[in-house]
């Protein structure tokens, strides 16, 4: 049996992100995403629809955390912090559900996107996210974005990272 974890850790880092294996507790994703924004200035932080709350709570009192970011704050902000739907081990995409307020922002604006994965929903192939068994068809049911590593362009040259969305990804993966 292939071991899903690995698989996308192995492919997510080929494709420039960098993933962090994490315990699943508030005080360990708390002590990581702390360290992972010490510089940061502005971090924003979506709502958890598929983790449990009193997991990501704690981040909220991290400095540099912005309680209900205007326009401006999201502008400027330097982290973005969301949660992934799904994530795909045969090509290290991670998988994230548009919609719920700030998302899109956080996981597509800021220059330091960090994503929480929980390990169970990692699938092999992305074609298994729109089985309607998995994840009881809620892939099926929703606008998802696949995140493969940084924002990278060649359409003017040499290979450019960053320029039109995240210039470096941090998945979680909670475990």
């Amino acid at each position: 049996m292939i071991d899903l974890a690995a698989t996308f850790e192995e492919h997510a880092t080929e494709a420039a992100a960098m993933v962090w294996r994490v315990k699943r507790t508030p005080v360990a994703l708390r002590d990581v995403v702390a360290l992972a924004t010490s510089k940061a200035q502005g971090i924003v932080l979506t709502e958890p629809e598929f983790l449990p709350i009193p997991l990501v709570d704690g981040l909220r009192g991290l400095a540099g955390v912005i309680p209900k970011p205007h326009d401006d704050e999201l502008a400027t902000a330097d982290v973005g912090i969301t949660e992934a739907f799904a994530a795909v081990a045969s090509t290290g995409s991670i998988c994230v559900a548009l919609g719920r307020p700030l998302v899109a922002a956080s996981c597509l604006l800021m220059p330091l996107n960090i994503i929480l994965l929980a390990k169970e929903r990692i699938v092999e192939r992305p074609r298994d996210l729109f089985n309607p068994d998995m994840f009881d068809g809620e892939s099926l049911k929703r606008n998802l974005v696949f995140i493969t590593g940084p924002s990278a362009t060649a359409d003017m040259g040499p290979l450019v990272v960053g320029v039109h969305g995240p210039h470096r990804v941090l998945i979680l993966l909670l475990e």
